[in-house]
Parts: structure tokens; sequence; C-alpha cells
């Protein structure tokens, strides 16, 4: 069934090709046959007018556009059959007909375009294989907003291989600028051809189902058409099963996350800062370190002293505070401050059980766990 569904869609496929081309075609032929009539109709009106080349080919066109100003016509019995035939009978309904197929062919490009039928020419591109199945145009808008919050990618193209979006891309998507889609599937060597992939400088390979460990294999097929094509972009790809990772990494991902949909921002750290990625994957299990709130009083110590009194005891290291008056948390303070806070967040280890106490005596003007208390 699947095979017969994907002979109908590639039948549809090149019957619409075969009618844009034909389309092209007429417009050629057409331009060629009214340009030969408009070259014959000013030799005519220079030879039987006596008209120079230049109010000879004014006379042509005034005449073929009907705007027939009259301030130059033809007097002489040949000159005005001339333009009875030439232009009247058949250059006005050849120029018609040109125009006709021109405004055709503007319209069936900008349907092509919006429903992702269209191969956009471009280099140095973002190309999005797959599109999430739940959510997915969601997902998308948060990652495309990600990538617009980097510098070095605000203004960078972003194509889309998904054969989701048959009737354009949503709203929300396409404000965000420069993000069009090709509507394909990013397992076929010709529509990868199509957004340019050989060209791209970065790709992402998603996982449809985050929770379907069989997509891992539709991930290592697509890799494998990349590695065919010989890209030279660099690869993510996301990995839902852990055992799998070294095996699409030898099918050629450069990058390998996990599927974790409510932050988009790992795929784009992934790319401006390189194996940042693995630091914030792990921030979501608890199998090495993990996140700790100790609440207890600061004041009185600078944000560095609080920093080198928990790392030189082994308790962690201190990532931001909750401020006492506004109860926010502030992130990463510069190293002078001095915090008036009431609880403290952590990365710690978790072998490394330190109390509310333990931490509220380092974080002391004078305090220390002293050596019996180290962990």
């Amino acid at each position: 069934m699947h095979s017969l569904l994907s002979f109908f869609a590639r039948r549809s496929k090149r019957l619409k090709l075969v009618a844009h081309f034909n389309l092209i075609n007429s417009i050629i032929k057409s331009s060629l046959l009214l340009t030969a009539l408009f070259a014959l109709h000013i030799f005519l009106m220079m030879h039987y007018e006596g008209l120079s080349a230049g109010d000879a080919s004014w006379l042509t066109f005034t005449t073929a556009t009907t705007v027939g100003y009259g301030d130059i016509s033809a007097a002489t019995t040949e000159g005005r059959l001339a333009t009875i035939l030439l232009l009247y009978l058949g250059g006005i309904f050849i120029l018609a007909r040109v125009v006709g197929d021109y405004f055709d062919y503007r319209m069936e490009v900008r349907d092509k375009k919006t429903k992702g039928l269209w191969s956009w020419k471009m280099n140095n591109h973002i190309v999005i294989l797959n599109t999430p199945s739940f959510s997915g145009e969601r997902y998308l808008q948060r990652l495309i907003k990600q990538f617009r919050c980097s510098t070095h990618y605000e203004d960078t193209t972003i194509y889309l291989l998904s054969r989701q979006f048959p009737n354009g891309l949503p709203d929300f998507i396409t404000e965000l600028d420069n993000v069009v889609h090709y509507h394909g599937n990013a397992s076929n060597p010709d529509d990868l051809a199509a957004v340019c992939i050989d060209k791209a400088s970065e790709i992402i390979v998603l996982t449809k189902d985050e929770n379907d460990e069989s997509s891992d294999g539709r991930t290592f097929d697509i890799l494998h058409r990349l590695n065919d094509l010989n890209i030279d972009a660099r690869v993510l790809a996301e990995c839902v099963e852990d055992s799998n990772r070294k095996r699409l990494q030898a099918a050629g991902a450069n990058i390998l996350i996990r599927p974790i949909r409510a932050y988009p921002e790992m795929i784009v750290r992934a790319f401006v800062a390189p194996d940042s990625e693995r630091i914030i994957e792990n921030m979501f299990n608890s199998e090495d370190d993990e996140y700790r709130r100790f609440d207890i009083e600061l004041s009185g110590l600078s944000w560095s002293d609080i920093v080198t009194r928990l790392i030189s005891h082994n308790v962690g290291i201190a990532v931001a505070y909750i401020d006492r008056k506004t109860s926010e948390m502030v992130y990463n303070p510069a190293a002078d401050t001095i915090p008036d806070g009431q609880a403290l967040i952590t990365i710690s280890k978790d072998k490394n059980k330190f109390s509310n106490d333990d931490v509220k005596k380092l974080c002391l003007s004078e305090g220390s766990l002293g050596d019996s208390n180290d962990k």
C-alpha cells in the first residue's frame, strides 16, 4: 500500500513538472514568434513608409500595445495591410497570450513556493530534516527563534524538508523571516538535492517520535544518504536510545543529542558551543550530577568567595541564588557581587550529601566545615 501511494505521489509530481515546463515553453515560443512579427513589421514600415528604425519601432510597439498615440501612422496601402496582418491579427493576440502565460507562470511559482514544491537555490544555510509528530509546528517555531537569538545565525536561511505543511507553512513560522520549506522525504536523494543539502552549513535530523526507539533506524538511513552525498556540513542527529549513539556517530553524525522537546536551545548551543549540549543533557537526569537547593541566608561574602568555598570543600558548583527582596533567581552573578539571598542553587555530585547546615557554615563570613567534615 505504501509503495502504491509513493508511486502515485511521484507520478503526480512528474505531471506537475511537465505542466510547469510546458508553460515555460509556451512563453518562450510565443515570445520568439512575437519578436519575429515585430521585427518584420519594423522592416516593412521602413521599406514602405520610409520611416527610420526608431520611428518604425515606435509605431510597431504603440500599435501592438493598443496605445495608439497617432503621431506616426502607416500611410501606404502596403504598410496598412502589413499592420493589419502582422499586428492586428497576429501581434496583439500573441502579446496577450504571452502576458497571460506569464501571469499564469507567476501564480504557479507562487503556489509552488507556498506549498513547498519549489527548490530554492542557496548555500551556507541550515537544513532541518523531519518534523516531530507531536506539536511539531510549535517546536519548529521555538527552535527557529533560538537560532534567531544567536548572533551567528540571526540572518541565516533555514530550509525545512518535511512531509508536513502540504498547504504551506503556518504564519507564525514564516514571520520569523528567511524560512522556507520543501514538501518531501528526508530519505529521498532527489528531495535532499532539492534543498541544496550539499551546500548547507548545518544539518539537523529530527526524530519524529521521541518515544519510539525505531526512530533511530530512520535516522540511521538518513545519515547514510547524507554520507553517500559526501556532505561537508556539520550534522546533528537526535538519538532516542543511548545504545545507538556510537552507531549513529559512525554513520556520520557529528553531534548527537536526546530529543528533549521542551528545550530546542540544546540544538543551537550544540552548534554555537560544541559539546555544551552534553552539559545541558546531563541536567535532565540524576545519574551523576544534579541541581540542589540549599535554603540558607547569604550575606557578607562575595559570589567569588562562595563559589571558591563550595568547590574547595567538594560541595559542588554554585550557579545561582534566590534574592531575598525580590524572590527572583539571579544566574551567574558577577564575581564581586555580595548576594543578599535566601537560597543557593548548586550543581553537585549525587554522592555528595551535604546538608543545609553544612553549606550554611561555609557561607558564613568566618565559616568552615573543618577537615573532619570535608566530604
